[in-house]
């Protein structure tokens, strides 16, 4: 894949001379490169979630919206947002 990269001068001098050293192109060094610092990392494992992000106290419970529920909220605000824009509050 072709692509365009924007690298400090003094680092690109660097790779191509590296590259003539090891008499390979600046394309194959910089795909070495990237090659082994991606074969480096070890992806983080994902936490599990144990406790809910949320604490609410007893007895009360989030209301359960549906996506239309939750569209009209948003229209809602924004209507009242704007009233109050243009009432000056």
């Amino acid at each position: 894949m072709r692509t365009t990269l924007d690298l400090p001068d003094d680092l690109m001098k660097r790779a191509k001379i590296a590259a003539v050293r090891r008499g390979s192109t600046l394309r194959n060094l910089v795909a070495e490169a990237l090659r082994r610092l991606l074969a480096e990392q070890v992806a983080p494992q994902r936490k599990r979630m144990t406790e809910a992000p949320i604490k609410l106290p007893p007895g009360r419970s989030i209301p359960i919206r549906s996506n239309g529920e939750i569209a009209q909220l948003f229209e809602q605000e924004d209507v009242a947002h704007l009233n109050d824009v243009y009432r000056g509050r």
